[in-house]
């Protein structure tokens, strides 16, 4: 039986080495997946590692979160370049250490921290009904390594449960240059060739209009084009929202999750 994908084009908001999983999955349903860069990480300097070890035994802080591979990524690379991987393990593994999904639990594990809790939705929302759930959540103290280009959702909601949130900048973003894959994108949106594309994140969302809006095309009016617009979970969507985008929003806040709603929307 021939997949729903087959001969489809997919976009994604990620380069290309970001993107291999969602290639991967769409080249195995007999479709084409076109990754497109959108944003580019801006990390702090080697000091980082020391000033976040300090941040994690500050004021006792019992929970750290994670909230994207990134992150993980990020705070171990620097901490190799001075020497600090084992010290850093160290201190993660005497707090409780939260991961936002699968995804950013496997890069912990990697490093060989024990991640004690996922929340059921992989996402900012889930990670606060993860919170909320707990007996008595107030005076808990939480840190989070995160982007300064996130949202402040999940520290105003968990301050609303009366935690003590204490956000910890690893990194910031920039939105990429235009690239001739863009060029090639805008083509295909423009011979209606796109079948569906997936926003993985809201940063992503911002950096993909900021980029289109550089170009002589109306991205907006173009989008009409695509069967099916894909938000990886409820704070892309919302973004895409704000500009009157209607989107689909996967279930399951994962790569695969997205594929397998683009098969559901493409089949039908």
């Amino acid at each position: 039986m021939p997949s729903s994908l087959d001969s489809k084009i997919l976009a994604i908001t990620r380069n290309n080495l970001e993107a291999q999983e969602f290639s991967d999955l769409i080249a195995s349903e007999g479709g084409r997946a076109i990754p497109l860069p959108t944003i580019e990480i801006v990390p702090k300097d080697s000091s980082a590692v020391d000033e976040f070890i300090n941040a994690v035994n500050k004021n006792e802080n019992e929970y750290c979160a994670f909230l994207s591979p990134q992150a993980v990524d990020l705070l171990f690379r620097h901490a190799s370049r001075i020497c600090k991987t084992d010290e850093l393990v160290s201190v993660l593994n005497s707090r409780i250490v939260v991961a936002i999904g699968p995804k950013t639990k496997q890069r912990l594990v990697d490093h060989m921290i024990d991640v004690k809790m996922v929340p059921e939705r992989y996402s900012s929302i889930g990670l606060v009904e993860l919170f909320s759930k707990m007996e008595n959540p107030s005076g808990k103290k939480i840190l989070i390594p995160r982007s300064e280009a996130s949202n402040d959702f999940v520290e105003r909601t968990l301050s609303a449960l009366k935690m003590v949130v204490n956000p910890f900048f690893l990194y910031t973003v920039r939105t990429s240059e235009i690239t001739p894959l863009w060029n090639d994108f805008i083509l295909l949106l423009e011979q209606k060739k796109v079948d569906a594309i997936v926003f993985t994140s809201a940063s992503n969302v911002r950096s993909f209009f900021e980029i289109t809006q550089n170009t002589p095309h109306n991205i907006s009016s173009l989008l009409k084009n695509v069967k099916a617009v894909i938000a990886i979970g409820p704070m892309t969507n919302e973004e895409l929202k704000k500009r009157d985008i209607q989107s689909f929003e996967s279930s399951e806040h994962t790569i695969r999750g997205t594929v397998d709603l683009a098969k559901i929307v493409l089949g039908k």
